[in-house]
């Protein structure tokens, strides 16, 4: 090997390494989403062509079995999050895991339409039961430090999605039923992999107690708050910027004149190498409100300027090489608003979210990107793609009134939470002259 190449391979090694919290508990959590991340990339960019050719599924049974798995998994995502304080994070977690390596594990051979729908259903549950144990395992292991280990573990998602469709393609070129059930079999032990990562991990997580050791049937708390579930939706809202990359920019530069649709892969391929070596920074903004009301209104001015720039497009169609700079400075603003908008989810929905309910919590706030899967795409096909350039100007005003929301939004929450009522009742107790009793933020 050359020393040229050498230096190469060492400064990747540098910077991936950059890219790792300090030895401990959270660097767990940074390879248990890496391989599961791994694996999913392998089982989805494979994965419509294993559903028609490998399990012989008509694309129209497909699209129902997605609809039947999403809204099931919606309703019991708060549920599993429930579920997550009872049993504690950790156990959780391995649990969901294991689900999913099973119910992956079976896909291959649910060959008839309601074994589709049934596996694929159980597919999503374990899903949808994954993503609020990790976030409250997060918050066990990392403590102060949970939006930026939340920043390192979706730089590895990034990274890993992008290692495992990279690898599915050997797989589609043997079309046979043996290598799409492969593809679905190297999922499956992604997830047990990860189980077992989870499973190994130094991290308590105390299950919730209740009085009388009887658990009630009620409506959980998380979905009584309301401020926290305007955070949830302003959260989704800023999303779309996942359906204006894999919906609104393909089709929008399809339809330009003269512009080759390899473009659109180049788009793609910026903004997750970017997404994933500067998530970190983006994410080191501190943990309180101020820092994350601040990120929501700077993701709402990148991802509005995002909409201007691929607006103006539509007038500079006369030169090629104008309309290729402005989609590229479309896609740094479009990263630059995914990334603060991230910082400030994870900030604001760990800040207030209470701390014996963190799974009931965190499952409300992961009910954002869900949302935004139902009204994103709809609103970038037929609202902002149908209008033309005029359709993304009034995105761009969406945007814009997001970032106005941001403040009274932080505002109604820091009036909800168990900190501002303490302080104000130990304001209205205290006699004149009295010294005031500082309230500590909650880490």
């Amino acid at each position: 090997m050359s020393t040229g190449s050498s230096g190469i391979i060492i400064r990747m090694g540098e910077r991936l390494a950059a890219l790792l919290p300090a030895r401990g508990p959270a660097r767990g959590l940074v390879w248990v989403a890496f391989v599961d991340s791994v694996g999913t990339g392998f089982f989805l960019a494979g994965s419509a062509v294993f559903y028609t050719r490998g399990i012989g599924m008509a694309p129209e049974q497909v699209g129902i079995g997605f609809a039947v798995a999403s809204i099931v998994g919606f309703l019991l995502t708060v549920p599993l999050g429930v579920l997550s304080d009872r049993l504690g994070a950790r156990r959780t977690l391995v649990g969901m895991h294991l689900w999913r390596a099973a119910w992956t594990a079976a896909m291959p051979f649910a060959v008839t339409f309601p074994l589709f729908l049934v596996v694929g259903t159980m597919q999503t549950i374990g899903d949808c039961g994954a993503i609020p144990a990790s976030r409250s395992l997060v918050s066990a292991a990392a403590g102060e430090e949970r939006t930026r280990v939340s920043a390192y573990m979706r730089s590895w998602r990034n990274i890993g999605f992008t290692v495992g469709a990279s690898l599915t393609a050997p797989l589609l070129t043997a079309d046979t039923w043996t290598a799409y059930a492969s593809i679905a079999f190297a999922n499956a032990v992604a997830y047990l992999f990860a189980a077992w990562f989870v499973a190994r991990m130094k991290v308590t997580t105390v299950p919730r107690r209740v009085e009388g050791g009887v658990w009630r049937v009620e409506v959980p708390r998380a979905v009584r708050d309301l401020p926290y579930l305007a955070l949830t939706v302003q959260s989704a809202l800023l999303m779309m910027h996942v359906s204006v990359l894999s919906v609104g920019l393909p089709l929008w530069v399809a339809g330009l004149p003269g512009v080759p649709a390899a473009l659109i892969s180049v788009l793609v391929v910026v903004n997750t190498l970017l997404a994933a070596s500067l998530q970190v920074r983006f994410a080191d903004i501190g943990e309180t409100t101020a820092a994350g009301r601040g990120a929501f209104v700077r993701s709402g001015l990148a991802l509005a300027l995002t909409c201007l720039l691929v607006a103006a497009t539509r007038w500079a169609t006369g030169s090629v090489v104008l309309v290729v700079a402005l989609l590229l400075l479309a896609v740094l603003a479009l990263t630059a608003g995914e990334m603060w908008e991230a910082a400030g989810s994870w900030t604001l929905s760990y800040r207030f979210a209470a701390p014996d309910r963190e799974g009931e919590y965190m499952s409300v706030a992961s009910l954002a990107p869900i949302l935004q899967g139902v009204v994103g795409s709809v609103v970038l096909t037929s609202g902002v793609i149908a209008h033309g350039a005029t359709g993304w100007v009034v995105l761009a005003g969406v945007f814009a009134v997001l970032t106005l929301t941001a403040a009274p939004l932080a505002r109604w929450l820091e009036r909800s939470s168990a900190v501002g009522r303490a302080a104000r009742a130990t304001a209205a107790v205290a006699p004149p002259g009295a010294p005031a009793l500082v309230v500590p933020e909650r880490p």
